[in-house]
């Protein structure tokens, strides 16, 4: 991987022109300087590099590449303090969830079943599955 100067303020521009889109950064060789640059981005404080500002203006994530770990950014706009704002590992997990890299819902849920079935038998279920629904739906009732 040939490694670019990023020029920060045309990429900020750009992110501003697509509000809400995540866009690439850049590439890093380093995981921990990818990490350090979705810190900055996102927090919009440090002095030297103001294009990211207003502080929480930008969000930011990484993306593990052949290459090695490519940060994408989004503008959202200037943070409303009475917003609350999700923490990163949502923001993370949710990116991972968009880009197809895991799954969720129904369906992701039916396929782990299926496979834990097919693993472990009726080790983990029993072989009555009426009783473990019972079971099931008698233990949320106690929550």
């Amino acid at each position: 991987m040939s490694r670019r100067n990023i020029n920060h303020r045309e990429v900020a521009a750009r992110l501003r022109a697509d509000r809400g889109r995540w866009l690439p950064v850049g590439e890093y060789r380093n995981a921990e300087t990818a990490r350090t640059m979705t810190y900055i981005i996102g927090s919009g404080k440090n002095p030297n590099l103001t294009a990211y500002q207003p502080a929480g203006a930008f969000e930011a994530r990484t993306r593990n590449t052949d290459d090695g770990t490519l940060v994408e950014a989004r503008y959202i706009g200037a943070i409303d303090e009475k917003r609350v704002k999700p923490s990163s590992d949502t923001l993370r997990v949710l990116g991972q969830i968009e880009r197809g890299e895991i799954r969720c819902g129904a369906g992701a849920a039916r396929e782990i079943a299926a496979r834990h079935q097919a693993d472990y038998g009726n080790a983990v279920w029993g072989s009555d599955e009426d009783a473990a629904w019972a079971d099931a739906l008698a233990a949320l009732g106690a929550c």
